[in-house]
């Protein structure tokens, strides 16, 4: 697998903390944790999918990351890409596929 970029990701219904004052921070201000490595594969115009149930799903982003990666990737979870050239854009997770013995594959 080729790497490309990298990750930074927003888990979905985490409630973080203040370290300094110990609030809880609204998941739309909470800092973004840390990711690693990853394989980006971008579509213009974005790729569309008829699902199982005949419903037709359209994403822009396929993102490759190593199985190490040991965090929780979830549907409706934010991600913030960083390609090799320095674009970063954010996507909200539509699916995850982690039954590759090689990588876990989101997109959204």
């Amino acid at each position: 697998m080729r790497t490309n970029g990298t990750f930074e990701y927003k888990p979905v219904g985490s409630v973080q903390t203040d370290p300094k004052t110990g609030f809880a921070i609204p998941n739309d201000k909470a800092p973004f944790l840390k990711g690693c490595e990853c394989q980006i594969d971008k579509s213009i115009p974005a790729k569309q999918v008829v699902g199982t149930d005949g419903q037709i799903y359209a994403y822009t982003y396929d993102v490759f990351i190593p199985k190490y990666f040991d965090g929780v990737l979830a549907i409706g979870c934010t991600v913030r890409i960083t390609s090799e050239d320095g674009d970063i854009d954010e996507f909200v997770v539509s699916g995850v596929d982690n039954m590759n013995r090689k990588y876990i594959e989101i997109w959204g």
